[in-house]
């Protein structure tokens, strides 16, 4: 593929020296070279790389599949140990700054980075001049237009009827422009067709083949994000049960005695978890963390999302993959909600009487919640209670509450917001048309959850959504950041507000606040 790539630069580059011969005339000489540099710097500032791209890419291939044939448990290491991966400086570079994110990650136990947070079509057209190229074609047929006008313009200037010789003259030097006209118009067409051609053809098989690579790094190498996390979960509710049925079964914690071999899943898990969840609630176990929301454009915390967390008194922390799907299956889920809540609320009471400055805190409300109690009645006496004003709270109603109970979703919406709330819809998928077809939805902000669209998703499809929102005056903020690219791409389509695990993972409450007050976290 690559001496294909070779041959049709070659033809483009032939085909401009044959057009210069072939000129009718100084001018359209001068032109077709100027077109012929040009198209000389497109191949060497964009092609050329992206064939290096393209030959790096199947480097990385080789050497993943090298690293499998070694006897070891884990590819990585033997991956780790190879000094120039892509044998590309530009790649190499990238691949250097992933393995130190890497490291960095499995030293203090979290998630893996994906390679394409680093290794990703938006840095390499950033590295291979990818904007100013695509303009090249765009350039060449300008030309052509000038030398256009520029015959046209000789031709006509030239035009006198004094005499007979004088009317010959006139013809003879009108004809000459308009060769020039057109010769300079069909060259810059052609060779700007040639070139775009080129160029798409090169781009697409070189992003062909980092997909190629991408795919083989996820399979055998590092899984992508979603999957280390499901995978993280499955294990981690594995390792509870067992070490719960390990703990002592003297009634404290409401396990029984029975010997089955109980596996995570269905109504084993809240046989289990259940007992347990009740007595951490009575031991104050549940506490949040908060995950910051930022300024997209200066990176400046201006609100947090309150995360439920269980701080198990023998279990350490909890992940709430664990105890939140059988709290939403039971119905219990309210209780733990309201109990978050309030501890919300009298964390701004303790921020305002420290003199501690408050930002808004998202207080998450499902479906469950709309159905079983007094949403606006329950904050209402929260604010009379801890004595806060609602600027300090934000509403987030999930969106399948408005979607399977939109009468009290939208009563609850309506009254949150006349008591002084910000309401959001939380979880928003990007389908207006649902919206439409609720109806009456009043919620000050759209909350877009980028986990929604998967993690090949292209960016420009979320860019309609927001260009939707502008037309219907909603305002859009965005949550589950996992990237630069997806960060750099939300700037560009006037997104001002977000969170995410790129920008920063749910800290303590204490961390959080040495965070706003310019210090350190842990």
């Amino acid at each position: 593929m690559r001496r294909l790539i070779y041959a049709l630069v070659i033809f483009i580059l032939i085909g401009g020296i044959i057009l210069t011969a072939y000129a009718p005339d100084e001018i359209s000489t001068v032109f077709i070279v100027l077109m012929e540099g040009t198209i000389f710097l497109g191949v060497f500032f964009g092609i050329v790389p992206i064939i290096q791209f393209y030959r790096a890419f199947e480097n990385g291939l080789e050497n993943v599949e090298r690293a499998l044939d070694v006897q070891t448990s884990s590819t990585w290491s033997v991956i780790e140990q190879i000094d120039k991966f892509f044998h590309q400086r530009v790649l190499d570079e990238q691949f250097r700054e992933y393995q130190e994110k890497v490291q960095s990650q499995r030293d203090s136990g979290q998630i893996l980075a994906d390679i394409d947070e680093y290794i990703n079509d938006e840095i390499l057209g950033l590295k291979s001049w990818q904007n100013v190229i695509q303009q090249i074609p765009g350039t060449l047929t300008g030309m052509g237009i000038l030398g256009t006008f520029i015959g046209l313009i000789i031709g006509i200037q030239g035009i006198g009827f004094v005499n007979v010789n004088a009317a010959l003259t006139s013809v003879q030097t009108l004809l000459s422009g308009i060769q020039v006209a057109f010769y300079t118009s069909i060259a810059g067409v052609i060779l700007s067709l040639t070139f775009n051609v080129i160029y798409r053809i090169s781009w697409n098989i070189m992003i062909r083949n980092m997909g190629l690579f991408i795919d083989e790094f996820h399979k055998n190498v590092i899984p992508p994000v979603e999957e280390q996390m499901r995978y993280r979960e499955r294990k981690e509710i594995k390792q509870i049960i067992d070490l719960l049925e390990r703990l002592p079964k003297n009634g404290v914690f409401g396990v029984n005695n029975s010997n089955q071999n109980l596996q995570p899943s269905g109504f084993d898990n809240e046989k289990i978890l259940m007992p347990q969840i009740l007595q951490g609630l009575r031991d104050g176990e549940f506490i949040f963390y908060l995950q910051p929301i930022y300024d997209l454009n200066n990176r400046q915390v201006v609100s947090a999302e309150a995360l439920v967390r269980w701080n198990h008194g023998k279990l350490g922390m909890v992940s709430p993959s664990v105890f939140i799907p059988i709290l939403e299956s039971n119905g219990y889920i309210t209780k733990l909600d309201q109990y978050v809540w309030e501890r919300v609320c009298a964390t701004v009471r303790n921020w305002i009487d420290r003199g501690i400055r408050p930002v808004p805190i998202t207080i998450n409300v499902t479906k469950t919640d709309i159905l079983a109690m007094d949403i606006a009645e329950f904050f209402g006496n929260m604010l009379k209670k801890y004595r806060i004003p609602p600027r300090h709270l934000e509403i987030d109603i999930a969106m399948n509450a408005y979607q399977q109970a939109s009468e009290s979703a939208l009563e609850a919406e309506s009254r949150l917001r006349e008591n002084g709330f910000r309401v959001a819809m939380d979880g928003f998928d990007g389908d207006f048309i649902m919206l439409d077809a609720i109806g009456n939805v009043k919620a000050d902000i759209l909350k877009l959850d980028l986990r929604y669209f998967g993690e090949n998703t292209n960016m420009s499809s979320i860019n309609s959504i927001f260009e939707q929102a502008r037309k219907l005056q909603m305002t859009l903020t965005v949550e589950g950041i996992e990237s630069m690219e997806q960060l750099n791409a939300l700037r560009r389509f006037g997104c001002t507000e977000g969170q995410g695990f790129y920008l920063s993972r749910p800290i303590s409450v204490e961390d959080f606040e040495k965070m706003a007050n310019g210090e350190k976290a842990k």
